[in-house]
């Protein structure tokens, strides 16, 4: 039951991926809605959940839950420029990449020589990964010239702001461990900043109160869910198990992205893809293994 419950956080955080552009609306938009989702869900769980705060804390965690917004929002804008399927591998595998290094630098992580090894030889997949994944073809399967220029310069664009999302994604979490903050105790001030920082990004956007924003708290309150469920499972396996299983979600949201979202790709493009996820994947799991050397 255990390991059901620490695959859920996996299966919810790749359907959030997948129905955002179902429902569609703008960047700003969708911003504006998933954090008020977040928002929703951290205020009904609040009584429910373990919590303890000091001004630190509170400070802390606000800061923690703007710079999350900032990861959301460019990866929302890669979902537009370059699709779910290739914005998600690139997207885990920067954000592994950077946590890994705060991880190294600033909390001893990986002391022993074991575990350096197996974490630079991580980070050294993801890399390799991600550049798989940015793949795009210049030519159409037929020999002929395709929109593969334009598709070039989406992937540049879709590149940079997933870089700013995954900062934003990396400062999220280190400011958390850096200053040791609980989980539970972060989770309802974090959540009044990423929802105060979509109203900063999301402000100007008319016609706020629409079917489509109160549409999109849905993901918000998924992603929210995946999140607390992976605080409970934390404590009762261990970070070990119950981080490379969160991960997971990637292959979900990528395969997703190609079979029901029918994001355009050539055969070498999904090949590609297909190989940047498999390298990403296997950099999880030599993740979860440092944690054990």
């Amino acid at each position: 039951m255990d390991l059901i419950l620490a695959a859920t956080p996996s299966l919810l955080w790749g359907i959030y991926a997948l129905i955002l552009p179902v429902i569609g609306g703008s960047s700003r938009r969708q911003i504006l809605g998933v954090t008020a989702g977040c928002l929703v869900f951290a205020a009904a769980a609040f009584p429910f959940v373990p919590h303890s705060y000091t001004w630190l804390t509170v400070l802390i965690s606000f800061l923690s839950g703007i710079l999350w917004t900032i990861g959301c929002y460019g990866q929302i804008c890669g979902f537009k420029e370059i699709g779910v399927s290739s914005t998600m591998p690139i997207s885990t595998g920067e954000q592994l990449v950077g946590t890994g290094l705060v991880g190294v630098l600033f909390l001893g992580d990986w002391a022993s020589t074991p575990a350096k090894t197996v974490g630079f030889s991580a980070i050294a997949l993801f890399i390799i990964g991600v550049a798989f994944t940015s793949y795009v073809e210049r030519k159409g399967v037929e020999g002929g010239v395709d929109d593969g220029d334009t598709k070039a310069n989406s992937m540049i664009t879709g590149l940079t702001v997933i870089t700013i999302s995954s900062i934003g994604y990396v400062g999220y979490v280190a400011i958390i461990q850096i200053f040791a903050i609980n989980s539970f105790d972060a989770m309802l001030p974090q959540a009044v900043g990423m929802f105060v920082g979509g109203l900063v990004i999301g402000g100007r956007e008319p016609n706020k109160l629409t079917r489509q924003t109160a549409l999109l708290l849905i993901p918000g309150v998924l992603w929210g869910i995946g999140n607390l469920i992976l605080m409970i499972s934390d404590a009762r396996l261990g970070v070990a198990i119950a981080f490379p299983m969160s991960q997971m979600g990637l292959i979900i949201s990528t395969i997703g992205g190609m079979v029901f979202l029918h994001e355009s790709k050539t055969r070498k493009e999904k090949i590609s893809v297909s190989v940047g996820l498999t390298l990403v994947v296997i950099g999880i799991l030599l993740i979860a293994l440092t944690k054990t050397l």
